[in-house]
């Protein structure tokens, strides 16, 4: 500011009057900014707390600090989220209260973003890998049921053929070219003496034997049974045999 009354080029001894309109002129300003002998500043802050109380954390926070321009000291502080008008109700007065300065707030938000991107990131590829041993089990378990789908088919379409025959000759016979699901042989000769031959094993007058393969379409291979149903020869063979393939 110039003083007054000068003798300057222009308006000789006329800068004082402009000066003091000037001083006006912030006075106003000051009196628009101050209301009630009050002044007020404000700042974003990034609070970090501890815990338990408030919950540990970091939050970002609106401080507004009000000035009384009487007493030349700051009579409040109070923390508001962005965008509210209502103040925090928390005490941050136990928390470390850190001044953003340009860019910060940004900074720190792209950083958390980056955070939870990140740990996303990495439960999704565990997800992936789930789904993807899921996938191959279940692949696995059509596979397996198509094959009990085709084999259920299979035993449903499947015809049995039962035969019945009666053998009395000297003669040993194998079943060679049947596959059987179950057999019988039954020794029913009226000769005591006369003995038939199953396997290789004896069978007497009244005696039956008789072979299952378990069914659901369970089947002997060929040539598991033979028989002879006079082996010693005396005329009386007659043995019963009934079979289904």
């Amino acid at each position: 500011m110039s003083i007054g009354n000068l003798k300057t080029e222009g308006g000789k001894g006329t800068n004082w009057p402009w000066q003091y309109k000037m001083l006006l002129g912030l006075d106003k300003i000051a009196a628009a900014i101050v209301t009630g002998g009050k002044d007020y500043e404000s700042d974003l802050v990034s609070i970090t707390c501890a815990g338990p109380v408030p919950p540990a954390g970091t939050v970002l926070r609106l401080e507004v600090r009000v000035f009384d321009t009487t007493t030349g000291a700051f009579t409040n502080v109070s923390y508001y989220e962005p965008g509210s008008i209502t103040p925090d109700p928390a005490d941050y007065s136990g928390c470390t209260i850190t001044y953003l300065e340009a860019g910060d707030a940004t900074e720190a938000t792209l950083q958390d973003i980056l955070t939870k991107v990140s740990a996303n990131e990495v439960n999704t590829a565990g997800i992936l890998a789930d789904t993807a041993v899921i996938e191959t089990n279940t692949t696995g378990i059509l596979a397996d049921t198509a094959v009990i789908e085709t084999n259920t088919d299979t035993l449903r379409n499947t015809t049995n053929a039962p035969t019945i025959l009666r053998a009395t000759a000297n003669t040993l016979v194998a079943l060679s070219t049947e596959v059987i699901k179950s057999i019988s042989f039954y020794n029913a000769t009226t000769d005591v003496l006369n003995i038939a031959n199953v396997n290789g094993v004896i069978l007497r007058q009244g005696e039956t034997v008789n072979f299952d393969a378990g069914g659901n379409g369970n089947k002997f291979p060929a040539n598991s049974f033979n028989y002879n149903a006079d082996p010693a020869g005396v005329g009386a063979g007659d043995l019963l045999i009934i079979y289904v393939e």
